[in-house]
């Protein structure tokens, strides 16, 4: 077996693991406690019908116990992990040379962006405990990163601008769950690398509103989760961001 597979399977390991902490986290239960339970018969769910990904195929979509279709959220969230658990390795040791330190807090933010991405799609919540885990990750960090200031300011820059947002749309444009995620993608990607995510996630929110009221699938002025943007776009930025601006934003803005 070699050692990219291994990694995958890892992968898929906390991937599945992720998902007990977004369902965990959403109804009040400590993602560190007890056996995984069916949501529908509250029954413990066994070992063999627990297997990352192989289970739900397995298990044809279903609860061994009740039968009632299980999310397709798990399996795709399990694959999703296993994948970019692989690649940030891959990517990071290998063709970037990034250190192993550094490509281990690559992969916890990567983890973090994941739950978040989950959790406010399919429940309009951003955890606190996710975010201010990976805030206090992120501190830590630029504490001993000799750009610290750029982190630091990048951090109460984007927090700021996105409070200034929440006043200005008194709440209904974005909540303070956007604020916070925003204060950890500044603290995380400084500058430029916050000013990519933030066009990034803005362009990609709007063309998928726009998208989605085409298709009759939203109504003009209904709320759209915007985490799912700002985690997507802040996972680009931290591999790609400072290479996209200095390419492509930066030349247009004249920087």
């Amino acid at each position: 077996m070699t050692f990219g597979v291994l990694l995958f399977l890892l992968g898929l390991a906390i991937g599945s693991f992720l998902n007990v902490v977004v369902y965990r986290l959403n109804h009040g239960l400590s993602p560190l406690e007890g056996r995984s339970l069916c949501p529908k018969c509250k029954k413990k769910i066994a070992w063999r019908d627990n297997i990352p990904l192989l289970s739900f195929f397995l298990l044809k979509g279903r609860c061994h116990s009740c039968h009632s279709p299980i999310s397709w959220q798990y399996p795709l969230v399990e694959l999703a992990t296993g994948i970019l658990t692989l690649f940030v390795i891959d990517y990071s040791l290998f063709i970037i040379h990034l250190s192993l330190p550094t490509t281990i807090y690559y992969l916890l933010i990567t983890y973090a962006l994941i739950v978040i991405f989950v959790s406010d799609l399919r429940y309009t919540t951003i955890p606190d405990q996710v975010v201010f885990s990976a805030i206090g990750l992120a501190l830590v960090w630029s504490l001993g990163n000799r750009e610290w200031l750029s982190l630091l300011a990048g951090g109460v820059a984007a927090a700021g601008f996105f409070l200034f947002l929440v006043f200005v749309t008194r709440g209904k444009g974005m909540g303070m769950g956007d604020v916070k995620l925003a204060g950890l993608m500044g603290l995380v990607l400084g500058f430029p690398g916050i000013v990519v995510a933030m066009m990034l996630a803005f362009l990609t929110g709007a063309v998928t509103g726009v998208i989605l009221v085409l298709r009759g699938r939203k109504r003009l002025g209904e709320h759209i989760p915007f985490g799912p943007f700002l985690a997507g776009a802040a996972w680009f930025s931290l591999f790609w961001g400072e290479m996209f601006w200095r390419e492509c934003l930066g030349k247009i803005l004249g920087f």
